[in-house]
């Protein structure tokens, strides 16, 4: 496997994460309630940035913790957590979890492309899940309108419509380091479903 190639795709997945973020924030302050909880994330204040909210979901297998900043997902065979100030995710090494605007450069790891991968399953997992419930929930256009603002809010090129980002994901959790690039993928070199 091309661990250049690889490492592009988990950039491009770290641009879809950026996009989806976005998504997520929509979901707080949707008109029929904070979607996060419906689905059962546990609201709390944050203890490091003041102001902003911690999103907990925990399972038998993870949790993850959401912010507006960041956002980790933790098991116990690896952490993995998301800076969407420098669109990237990293292998997270402390035992505590992440606190947005409360951690190191020590606290972060760059991993070579088949750890980064394994460490992001379990988020790119929920991810997909996630994106069903809430189509289920509040429909397609919903997700296309959240993408319609985020395109005109963005200050750099927008990722893919959601439809097609769910399918490069789930794609990607399937073919790995041997996907192909978004706009590629737009472009008719993978079908959709």
């Amino acid at each position: 496997m091309n661990d250049t190639k690889f490492n592009l795709l988990l950039k491009d997945c770290a641009n879809g994460f950026y996009q989806q973020m976005y998504f997520l924030g929509k979901d707080v302050i949707h008109l029929k309630g904070n979607q996060l909880q419906a689905y059962g994330f546990v609201k709390s204040p944050s203890r490091g940035l003041k102001g902003t909210s911690c999103y907990n979901h925990e399972s038998s297998s993870r949790t993850i913790k959401l912010y507006g900043s960041c956002a980790g997902l933790y098991t116990d065979l690896a952490s993995v957590v998301f800076l969407r100030k420098r669109c990237r995710f990293y292998r997270w090494v402390p035992k505590q979890r992440l606190v947005a605007g409360k951690w190191s450069q020590a606290d972060i790891q760059l991993v070579g492309p088949d750890a980064m991968y394994i460490s992001l399953v379990p988020l790119l997992r929920w991810w997909v899940a996630y994106e069903g419930w809430v189509e289920e929930r509040l429909g397609k256009m919903y997700r296309e309108l959240c993408f319609a603002e985020w395109s005109k809010v963005n200050g750099k090129a927008i990722w893919l419509p959601p439809i097609a980002a769910n399918e490069w994901v789930k794609q990607f959790l399937e073919l790995r380091g041997m996907h192909v690039r978004p706009k590629q993928f737009v472009n008719g070199v993978h079908k959709l479903g």
